[in-house]
């Protein structure tokens, strides 16, 4: 039997459609010249549910994908004064590997070591641009993880009108949102 995972997302990622095209591949929503090459499980997730993470999100770097704008990371060195609103994807551990394979770019199979990954909290198996893997917490029994930079980035960029509207798309289904209140919740992160 697969290990099961919750993937802590926070991005676009909250995003059903955006997420599931890791899993299924296709073009990207928002992003239609972006094509995912898709998990080699491209079962949905077995369950959702929103999450509240208890780091800063902050918005960095370049994304050609995304309009040149910044994409988001989470600073998981620093304690968060206000919880960023986060998505947990109850997915297999191949599946997260597949997931963190496509978000760093990496050709071929990427393992997680889960074990070593429980015992030191945090991993840097990709030198990519979400190459450090890091262990959250766990719930019900399965271990909560996400990945953002090797470490923080300096260099603050806005995000770009497409990322913006996908991310509101995925704070509106996780978190109830209304339109005002997911553009208020992106205008305080920047």
């Amino acid at each position: 039997m697969s290990h099961r995972v919750w993937y802590a997302a926070y991005g676009s990622n909250l995003c059903r459609e955006r997420f599931l095209r890791y899993l299924t591949g296709g073009p990207v929503p928002e992003a239609p010249r972006r094509t995912q090459s898709g998990a080699r499980d491209p079962s949905p997730p077995m369950a959702d549910r929103a999450c509240p993470l208890p780091h800063p999100l902050y918005f960095a770097g370049v994304s050609k994908t995304w309009g040149g704008g910044g994409v988001a990371y989470l600073d998981v060195d620093q304690p968060a004064e206000e919880a960023t609103l986060g998505r947990l994807w109850k997915i297999t551990l191949e599946q997260l590997e597949d997931v963190y394979r496509q978000e760093n770019r990496e050709a071929g199979v990427l393992r997680i070591d889960l074990e070593a990954l429980c015992a030191s909290i945090s991993l840097r198996p990709s030198s990519g641009p979400y190459g450090r893997l890091v262990l959250l917490d766990h719930l019900h029994g399965l271990p909560v993880i996400t990945f953002t930079s090797p470490s923080r980035l300096t260099d603050s960029n806005p995000p770009h009108d497409s990322y913006r509207r996908i991310i509101a798309r995925g704070l509106q289904e996780t978190w109830s949102l209304d339109a005002g209140e997911a553009a208020e919740y992106l205008d305080r992160l920047g």
